[in-house]
């Protein structure tokens, strides 16, 4: 293909957006909400964690401050892909999933605290977030499906 292919008076109608039936002036709809997704987590729980213990270690986490749960998993997230995320969950992941490599199954909205909802659903599936901060620490998420 030309380069000048990509020109936007070069697309055709339905990739140009003038197809659609949005008055000028008017955004687009958003994208609709899943109704439900799926995902696996690495959580570290840090002093500020709700419960401070790891379903992992049976240990408190309450020694570990929120800035040395964060520079851990900041280093942990410089190593996940989605084939390994499983295998870093079962290592280092302070929630009892992580028997099953951090997967947490089906899950909708308000089953989850916001910010874990939230980041989950601005994914895309099989693509892995930045640290989201929740009451129970600080986690990395794997959007599944």
């Amino acid at each position: 293909l030309k380069p000048s292919w990509f020109k936007a008076e070069n697309l055709p109608p339905a990739c140009d957006g003038s197809a659609l039936p949005i008055a000028p002036g008017v955004p687009p709809p958003a994208l609709a909400m899943p109704s439900s997704v799926r995902a696996s987590h690495l959580l570290i729980k840090n002093v500020n964690s709700r419960n401070p213990v790891s379903r992992r270690t049976n240990e408190s986490s309450s020694g570990t401050t929120e800035d040395q749960a964060r520079e851990e998993l900041t280093a942990i997230r410089e190593q996940l892909t989605p084939d390994n995320f499983a295998d870093h969950a079962k290592q280092r992941s302070d929630c009892g999933s992580f028997k099953n490599g951090g997967d947490l199954g089906v899950f909708r909205e308000g089953e989850m605290m916001q910010p874990f909802w939230d980041g989950t659903v601005a994914l895309q599936v099989g693509q892995i977030s930045d640290i989201i901060k929740t009451d129970s620490g600080l986690h990395l998420i794997l959007r599944t499906a």
